[in-house]
């Protein structure tokens, strides 16, 4: 029993779906109403034209049609077939459809036309689009605090190292202040003498030549300080890591001191210079070191080996802190790097250096190592890949750091 074509005309503009019929010439014979109003179109504009004329899409621009022709597709796979296209309505704005293509076969086997039928997806594809944009500035929030979090971390433990430091150089800078204020007093005795004969002036030469050499040294420890704890943007710029090494070292000689720890440095004179932020380095060997002192201090000093290396091969840098002092708990070494986990005394730490220095590792592309046994000490080994100069000039490496232990 066939359906009359009247009565079919008024089942298919029931359907609130789009219904489409094409022939095999991609010529549409037969549209439903919603299909018109959803388009903006009427039926002379549709009936008798190639669906891509029909879709505005004769250079294939407005839809993704020329990559997924859904048609093509029917006829290649011979099944029906669901695709999700971009098309243009009558007023210009981008349509989104779900449309299944179904084939009408021939006894022949041959396909005498195919029957599309559509649902609207611009609404769910606006509100989805809506929520990936809100999404993405969510993210982009998100990220900005984090920014704001890592930064203020850097800042704090930069300032507890810094009070750390502060404490110890005080005997440091005493010990010269009053070396210079006794010279004073005696230069100052000799220049109140009737006679001053050559032996005096000697004497007062070789006081002024200590004063200088004292003072310089004062001024050296107050301008590492003041370099040390200057909250500044990361700025990029070739270092040298044996001489920043070096005046770490420095600026910890009087905590070294009063740990009773002694220091030597094998560090590889052919080192390479490391495109970096100087000051982030700084306080990432300032960290490795202090804890390093610490960590002997109980023992009543030990043994600080600072090297340095160069692997032409794999073009890195590696630099090693190496301590003999009480060593970590092997339960202890997973929770390393994490932030404000301490194994220190009340007081002596907020375990913020090791998460902080992992943070700075990890921005320069590099990673870091730590092999420690309780008893016998432990050894951190940074990693720091040199790429290409212009490459680190566009950006710093994002490549992880490792949490490496036993």
């Amino acid at each position: 029993m066939r359906i009359p074509n009247k009565d079919l005309e008024t089942i298919l503009n029931g359907i609130s779906d789009f219904i489409l019929v094409i022939s095999p010439e991609r010529k549409i014979i037969e549209v439903n109403d919603s299909f018109l109003r959803h388009m903006n179109y009427s039926r002379e504009n549709v009936i008798g034209k190639k669906c891509y004329e029909v879709f505005k899409e004769a250079t294939r621009k407005s839809s993704n049609c020329d990559r997924v022709c859904p048609i093509q597709e029917v006829i290649k796979n011979k099944r029906q077939c669901q695709v999700e296209l971009t098309r243009l309505g009558g007023d210009n704005l981008p349509r989104y459809s779900e449309l299944t293509i179904f084939p009408i076969w021939e006894k022949n086997g041959k396909i005498s036309m195919f029957v599309e039928i559509s649902r609207d997806i611009t609404r769910r594809k606006r509100e989805e689009q809506e929520m990936t944009r809100r999404l993405e500035k969510m993210v982009e929030e998100r990220t900005r605090q984090l920014k704001e979090s890592h930064s203020k971390l850097l800042h704090q433990d930069k300032m507890a190292s810094l009070g750390k430091l502060s404490s110890s150089v005080v005997h440091e800078i005493n010990n010269p202040i009053s070396g210079i204020l006794n010279l004073t007093m005696l230069c100052k005795r000799i220049i109140r003498e009737d006679f001053i004969d050559q032996k005096e002036l000697d004497l007062f030469r070789q006081y002024l030549n200590l004063m200088e050499t004292e003072t310089r040294r004062i001024s050296r420890i107050v301008s590492n300080l003041l370099v040390f704890s200057r909250q500044s943007k990361i700025e990029l710029k070739l270092v040298n890591i044996n001489q920043l090494i070096d005046k770490t070292l420095f600026l910890n000689s009087n905590l070294l001191k009063i740990c009773n720890v002694n220091y030597e440095t094998q560090l590889n004179p052919e080192l390479p210079d490391f495109y970096g932020s100087e000051d982030q380095l700084q306080q990432v060997f300032m960290n490795l070191i202090s804890n390093a002192a610490e960590s002997m201090e109980d023992l009543k000093g030990g043994i600080l080996m600072v090297t340095t290396e160069y692997s032409p091969e794999n073009d890195h840098i590696f630099i090693i802190v190496k301590d003999t002092g009480v060593g970590i708990r092997h339960e202890n070494l997973s929770k390393l790097f994490e932030p404000f986990f301490t194994t220190k005394k009340k007081g002596k730490g907020v375990g913020l250096g090791l998460s902080v220095a992992y943070g700075i590792i990890e921005e320069h592309g590099g990673r870091i190592y730590v092999d420690s046994k309780l008893g016998t000490g432990t050894a951190f080994k940074i990693l720091l890949p040199l790429d290409s100069l212009q490459d680190k000039k566009n950006a710093l490496p994002t490549s992880p750091a490792k949490r490496l232990y036993p």
